[in-house]
């Protein structure tokens, strides 16, 4: 142990006399590792890390399968289930968070509230910071006459309260009506949606609505019950559930579909938020490769650097070698200098991942409505994985120049023998050069088809108009709808917005452009044999009249909808012409009928329109079939407005707001343009891109320092056979061109060997790329090209150095 103390403070001591190289070695591994440790504490804390309740191993999630898609149930379901199970301590039932006006002390304002079971707070076992929890009892105080209960998470308390610790018993409003507050959770508690907390939760109604499906189930395994035997109990009775709650008013298909249902049975001992996973998950992966390759340059770049410093050296240890010094005592200070360094980098890596994971989740999350409620604190395990990363880069950067060192050969080292770049050390530097040079390529070349991508997504054809257009999303006033005829209002409302001065034109639609989640089901032709697996899957939306006008959608057949497209009439739509291609190859779709989904009322719907093709629900999709309904205004409360105007939207969000207000039914929740909805949509795109062509000029400046640092050892191994050649007559030109030859030569043969790997490793962005194959060769090219001029500026300087040695000092070199 004191001789490791001893070898540890030799190393400190050794590399305090060389600050440069060692601020350049510790940014370039603290870059490398704090990349990776901020994006693997992302994917961990939301994949990996259990929940913070109690045995959390022990619980699973219940689902509907519907079509292959996992879906809630119904209340009447989960009340079979949990009456029928013999598996589970209990179920717990919750619902999404859904926004609500919360009253507090007369000031109105938006939250994400949450319905959960009596038994929700007590089955996951976990305790309140302040006050009590929702309990069993509290499920019965939802009857009429008596005052709910409410329990606030920690960080709506900090964000509405001020972390006021009498909140307890005071009553606010949620849509109306009042709830006394019970209790606050602990900090970072998201209950079993793991990142989205809700704001609020309150005691679950029960409901006989048999045809909403709308619970979320989760359940605790009973000791020495395993999944497999809980999903075996189930599925023994679950058509009998089936049976028991399928709606009487479900004949025909949509009795088909609820019949043909399925149930799964899944771990969820990290949590359930499948749309929040797939919206990180993919552009994380893509990170990970890349800071994952960033950190292996970075490797390279530092073996090579020690190697030159473990050659400056060689006097030394061949002085240590002939006294009797073993080859492992040369080798073990490389290594310790190797871990001293990894370990600074590690340390500063852990603070560029703690702000680095959350600018990340800042960014990604930018303008929604649903904060992201990630603990992205380091905990044990990506501890662990940091310092492991941090050993292993170590080994990395330190192993050749420890190897080399240890095979030193006293005699020739003693007797100073000159090394060009074809000698023993320069063959090492060369390797390691050309692995650097083709680790950048890789880089450098997922770079440009991840810019490239974005880049024309972002100039794609949308198939509708971005510039002058602004979005009102709107949410009902508690109230507002209450004996309203909201038809009436909604047509009352567009023409009047419509009136203003600087407004164009007014639409609406139920939901705002690029949701994460879109509705989607089957559009069939009527008369056809409809079977649960028939017709084409379509986003489906419901728009007023004007929409298509205001969005610039060009309707290419028919008409638009008009204000006689409403209930009183027969039900009609407008279909996209990728549907209209795929329903009616042969013919014109005008007048023919189609039926969507499974409600009644959308079982015989009269085309009316075909609507060219726009990316609206999915940027990423040229001609997705799509199908839009004129029953919005029926039925639909708040919804989104979309506000053409003549001059910058952004002028009008106010005077649009009050005037929206003055109706006192709906306010306005939101506002931006439809480029920055679009420019939101596009977030993923952009982070790739942007992160990648950082991390790819990162990688070729590590490259340009090896490559320098290679053609520098070179010449200075080399001023005596370039003074002879100087002195023999041979021009500065020569020289120059003679080493810049030589240099470019190993960047070349990294190229070479670089490209194959390159193509081989970009295969795998194929999923992420739009409008460009991993095989572009504009991109390949352009790589290249950037990577053999870096190549060339860095071994410039140091030619140029050669050319102009004085061929007297040069002869009188040792």
């Amino acid at each position: 142990m004191m001789k490791a103390w001893q070898n540890l403070r030799r190393a400190v001591r050794t590399l305090a006399k060389s600050p440069g190289f060692m601020l350049v070695a510790v940014l370039s591994l603290a870059l490398g590792i704090g990349a990776n440790t901020a994006i693997f504490s992302l994917l961990d804390a939301l994949l990996l890390r259990r929940l913070p309740v109690r045995q959390p191993d022990r619980l699973v999630q219940l689902s509907v399968v519907r079509r292959g898609d996992k879906i809630p149930f119904s209340f009447p379901m989960f009340r079979e289930l949990d009456r029928g199970q013999q598996v589970f301590t209990g179920l717990i039932g919750w619902s999404f968070g859904s926004a609500s006006n919360v009253d507090i002390q007369g000031v109105l304002s938006q939250a994400e509230v949450r319905s959960v079971t009596g038994n929700y707070y007590s089955e996951l076992g976990v305790a309140p910071l302040l006050g009590r929890l929702i309990s069993p009892d509290d499920a019965s105080l939802t009857k009429p006459g008596t005052t709910p209960v409410a329990v606030l998470s920690f960080e709506y308390w900090q964000r509405r309260f001020g972390g006021a610790a009498n909140v307890i018993g005071r009553e606010i409003g949620i849509d109306g009506h009042p709830f006394t507050i019970v209790g606050v959770t602990r900090p970072w508690f998201a209950g079993m949606t793991t990142g989205e907390a809700p704001d609020i939760t309150v005691p679950m109604k029960s409901t006989e609505e048999r045809a909403l499906l709308w619970v979320n189930i989760a359940g605790r395994l009973k000791d020495r019950v395993a999944p497999a035997q809980a999903r075996a109990q189930l599925e023994s009775f679950w058509p009998e559930v089936l049976r028991a709650t399928v709606s009487t008013q479900a004949p025909g298909l949509r009795r088909q579909r609820f019949f043909a249902m399925g149930l799964d049975v899944s771990p969820a001992a990290t949590g359930i938020n499948k749309a929040l996973r797939e919206h990180f998950t993919r552009p994380l992966y893509v990170l990970m490769g890349i800071v994952a390759l960033i950190l292996l340059v970075a490797c390279v770049n530092l073996a090579n650097l020690m190697l030159a410093r473990a050659a400056a050296r060689s006097h030394e240890s061949s002085v240590r070698l002939a006294l009797g010094a073993s080859r492992w005592a040369l080798a073990w200070p490389v290594l310790m200098e190797s871990l001293v360094l990894s370990a600074g980098g590690a340390f500063l890596g852990l603070v560029f991942a703690y702000w680095g994971s959350r600018s990340l989740v800042g960014f990604m999350t930018e303008g929604s409505l649903t904060p992201v409620l990630l603990d992205l604190k380091p905990d044990a395990f990506v501890l662990a994985v940091t310092t492991g990363v941090a050993v292993l880069a170590a080994l990395l950067f330190g192993l050749v120049p420890a190897w080399r060192c240890s095979r030193q050969d006293p005699a020739a080292a003693l007797q100073q023998q000159t090394r060009n770049l074809a000698g023993a050390m320069g063959k090492l530097g060369q390797s390691l050069v050309i692995a650097q040079v083709a680790l950048s390529l890789t880089l450098l070349l997922g770079a440009g088809l991840l810019v490239r991508s974005f880049q024309k997504l972002s100039s794609a054809n949308l198939g509708f108009t971005t510039e002058r257009v602004l979005e009102l999303n709107l949410y009902p006033r508690p109230g507002g709808y209450e004996k309203l005829d909201v038809p009436a209002y909604h047509r009352q409302l567009i023409e009047h917005l419509a009136s203003l001065p600087g407004v164009s034109s007014v639409g609406g639609s139920a939901s705002s452009l690029q949701l994460m989640q879109r509705w989607q089901d089957t559009v069939s032709v009527t008369g056809e044999a409809a079977t649960p697996e028939t017709g084409v899957m379509s986003d489906g939306e419901y728009v007023s009249p004007g929409f298509f006008r205001t969005l610039g959608v060009a309707i290419t057949q028919g008409r638009e909808f008009d204000w006689s497209d409403d209930a009183h009439h027969p039900p009609v739509a407008i279909i996209s012409s990728a549907l209209a291609k795929r329903l009616f190859p042969a013919g014109n779709a005008i007048g023919q009928h189609v039926r969507f989904s499974f409600m009644p009322e959308m079982q015989n719907l009269e085309v009316i329109g075909v609507a060219n093709n726009a990316r609206l629900l999915d940027l990423h999709d040229a001609a997705p079939p799509a199908i839009y309904l004129a029953a919005m205004l029926d039925s639909a409360r708040g919804g989104c407005y979309f506000v053409r105007s003549t001059t910058p939207p952004e002028a009008l969000a106010r005077s649009l707001a009050r005037e929206v207000d003055s109706f006192g039914h709906d306010y306005v929740l939101s506002t931006r343009t439809v480029a920055q909805e679009v420019s939101r949509a596009l977030v993923e795109e952009q982070v790739m891109a942007m992160l990648s062509g950082f991390f790819a000029g990162l990688a070729l400046l590590l490259a340009s320092v090896g490559l320098y640092g290679l053609v520098s050892y070179g010449v200075t191994g080399r001023t005596r056979e370039i003074g002879v050649r100087m002195a023999l007559g041979a021009p500065s030109s020569s020289v120059l061109w003679t080493v810049l030859k030589e240099a470019l030569s190993v960047a070349l043969l990294g190229l070479a060997i670089g490209v194959p790997c390159a193509l081989a490793a970009t295969r795998l962005l194929g999923r992420v790329l739009f409008g460009v194959t991993p095989t572009d060769f504009p991109t390949i090219l352009f790589a290249s090209l950037v990577l053999m001029a870096v190549a060339a500026l860095a071994a410039y300087l140091p030619a140029l150095r050669a050319s102009r040695i004085d061929p007297m000092v040069a002869l009188r070199t040792e």
